[in-house]
């Protein structure tokens, strides 16, 4: 089996998602995860699964609905 040199990018079990926020809020993002020595990509997505965490009852709600 060949090695996977790409990372998270040549994962089939990763996907790439983007968005555009304030510069202010990136710039205090990626000071904070320099700081703290964190990777970006794991500091969003422990945002984003507490986020969906969050909302998921809308999301069964509205599948209740259909």
């Amino acid at each position: 089996m060949a090695e996977n040199l790409r990372g998270k990018r040549g994962d089939p079990n990763y996907r790439l998602i983007s968005g555009y926020i304030p510069k202010d809020l990136a710039l205090l993002f990626k000071t904070i995860c320099a700081a703290t020595e964190t990777d970006q990509s794991k500091a969003l997505e422990e945002m984003i699964t507490h986020w969906a965490r969050e909302k998921q009852s809308i999301l069964d709600e509205v599948r209740q609905n259909k």
